[in-house]
């Protein structure tokens, strides 16, 4: 597949709402563009303590959501980490309590963007997008597709960041950030890297849970065709205040500026 897989900054800066799409379930996880990254995912799933959690009161869920994978897979059933061998998507079961809030009743984490396994798991909505720009809003839209969609629908949208380095496992922003402060300009171009969450939601018919997965495409900037550095440096430049403060692109500004200057 060509590289990047995936270019939503083509739309503009990020943007913080929900913006989910309809798409053909056929494409729900595969072809997978990160699939030469299964190696490498299940020598961190050998370790579940740092990459798995579940609620006692989750298994259905998180069987019925295994085994939809491993189906899509062509895979025998298996649990929750077994099916997430099969992809290079994070998958994260979101239950629903007996209060009506969608809590991350189960979940795999290999590629966090900064943020740890223990933060997410047994969070609702609101939790989850605290830190966002106007998190709550997003949180009571997202609960209301959450609870719209129906079984047999598959619904996509993107996530972008930039950061410094091609880690793929990072709980923790703060040591590339140090890195990158730490770093020369005349390094940007290799280690300046636009980070891309392709996300989906599908819900499961059997216990009414969804299953929401995010797959991580990670590329250097300075590799990408000048049409395409440009598109990206545009919507870079369009993010305001408080995008550029929930992103964390403070620390990167100088290497951006030294990758986009010129286009």
């Amino acid at each position: 597949m060509s590289r990047p897989p995936h270019a939503p900054w083509r739309a503009g800066p990020p943007r913080f709402t929900v913006g989910l799409r309809p798409i053909d379930p056929a494409s729900w996880l595969f072809p997978d563009s990160e699939a030469h990254l299964l190696d490498w995912k299940a020598g961190l799933l050998a370790r579940p303590q740092d990459v798995w959690r579940q609620a006692p009161d989750a298994g259905p869920a998180a069987d019925e959501a295994a085994a939809l994978v491993c189906a899509e897979a062509g895979a025998p059933a298996g649990d929750l980490i077994a099916a997430a061998r099969l992809v290079s998507d994070d998958l994260v079961v979101m239950t629903r309590g007996d209060d009506g809030r969608w809590l991350t009743g189960a979940i795999v984490l290999s590629a966090p963007t900064f943020f740890s396994v223990d933060h997410a798991f047994g969070r609702d909505l609101t939790a989850l997008h605290g830190p966002v720009p106007e998190g709550a809003a997003l949180a009571a839209r997202i609960a209301r597709v959450f609870d719209a969609v129906r079984p047999g629908q598959v619904l996509e949208r993107f996530n972008w960041t930039l950061q410094w380095g091609d880690e793929r496992f990072t709980p923790d922003a703060a040591p590339l950030r140090a890195a990158a402060a730490a770093a020369a300009e005349k390094q940007a171009r290799d280690h300046l890297h636009v980070r891309v969450e392709r996300q989906t939601i599908i819900k499961l018919p059997e216990t009414g849970a969804v299953l929401f997965t995010i797959r991580v495409c990670l590329d250097p900037a300075g590799a990408l065709g000048a049409d395409e550095l440009a598109a990206l440096a545009q919507a870079w430049r369009g993010v305001g205040p408080d995008g550029l403060s929930y992103k964390g692109w403070a620390a990167l500004e100088r290497h951006a500026r030294a990758v986009f200057a010129g286009v």
